[in-house]
C-alpha cells in the first residue's frame, strides 16, 4: 500500500514539473506569462525542487520527524548557501537559499495536510460504525 503512495507521488510530481515546464507556453495568458517568467532562473527552481524530495527523504525514507526536518535541512540550506558565497566559482544568493526553505516548507504543509485529512476520514469512518 505505502509502495502505491510513493509512486503516485512521483507520478505526480513528474506531472506538475512537465507542466510547470511547458506552461508558460501552453496553459498561461501572455500577461501572467510575463509576470511569472520574466527571469526564469533553473536554478532557483532546480532548489525548490530537490529540497522538497530531499524532505521526502528525510521524512519518509529517514524517518525524522517534520520539525527536525524543517530545522536540519534549512541549517543544510544556510550552510551550502554560504559555502558556495566563498566559493570563487559559484555563487550564494538569498534567492536559492529562500527556494530551498520554501520547497521544505511546502513538502511539510502537504504531509501536515495528509495527516489531517487521514485523521478526518478515520474518525468519520468511526462514526458511521457506532451508528451502523
Amino acid at each position: 500500500m505505502k509502495v502505491r503512495h510513493h509512486l503516485t507521488f512521483f507520478i505526480f510530481m513528474f506531472c506538475c514539473g512537465i507542466a510547470l515546464f511547458f506552461s508558460h507556453e501552453l496553459l498561461l495568458p501572455d500577461a501572467l506569462t510575463r509576470l511569472v517568467f520574466r527571469s526564469p532562473q533553473i536554478d532557483t527552481i532546480g532548489h525548490f525542487i530537490s529540497f522538497f524530495v530531499l524532505s521526502w527523504l528525510a521524512i519518509s525514507v529517514i524517518k525524522l520527524s517534520l520539525l527536525t526536518t524543517f530545522v536540519t535541512l534549512s541549517f543544510y540550506a544556510g550552510l551550502s548557501e554560504l559555502g558556495q558565497y566563498y566559493l570563487g566559482f559559484r555563487n550564494g544568493e538569498f534567492s536559492d537559499f529562500f527556494a530551498d526553505v520554501a520547497g521544505i516548507v511546502l513538502y511539510i504543509l502537504f504531509k501536515v495536510a495528509y495527516f489531517r485529512y487521514r485523521s478526518f476520514m478515520i474518525q468519520k469512518i468511526k462514526k458511521s460504525k457506532r451508528r451502523g
